[in-house]
């Protein structure tokens, strides 16, 4: 898959293709899925995770909507997940917070979408890299993640030098 090098104190690769809040659902899920039957609310799941409240929080809302977690308002409120994890597959989770289903369509060329008749040279390039990374995360499930790695976690995470 085609990755970038980014910035930042870890220094990490970033995949291309996949959106800000499908990563951070990948992050998060997990840390919700350790916790079965319990309703946590973003902020906690956000502070676990070291992620932004306020885009878990987004990317929370979102995954209510199209049936992925259950929410509730409230004191005793928050998110759990709408399935067991071995019933929701990693491709679901990036596919409901990408438009159109779709990975996204930004150029690598320009910043700009990649579409239309004039498609930059590298697009069926990497739309078909993109079809493999989606299909590679329908074969696994968020059982899979969790079983991969502590939540939010860093087991399982070998750094990338």
């Amino acid at each position: 898959m085609t990755a970038e090098r980014r910035g930042g104190p870890e220094g990490g690769l970033r995949t291309v293709g996949l959106s800000t809040q499908a990563r951070h659902a990948l992050r998060a899920l997990p840390f919700l899925a350790a916790a079965p039957g319990m309703a946590l609310d973003a902020g906690r799941a956000a502070r676990g995770c070291g992620l932004p409240a306020a885009a878990l929080a987004k990317t929370f809302q979102r995954l209510a909507a199209r049936g992925l977690l259950r929410s509730w308002r409230g004191p005793r409120g928050g998110y759990r997940l709408a399935r067991l994890p071995r019933k929701i597959s990693l491709a679901e989770i990036v596919s409901a917070l990408n438009p159109s289903g779709a990975l996204p369509a930004r150029c690598l060329l320009d910043d700009r979408p990649c579409r239309g008749g004039a498609p930059c040279m590298l697009h069926r390039s990497v739309a078909a890299a993109e079809a493999r990374l989606l299909r590679a995360l329908s074969r696994l499930t968020l059982a899979d993640l969790v079983r991969g790695k502590a939540s939010c976690g860093r087991a399982g995470h070998k750094a990338q030098r």
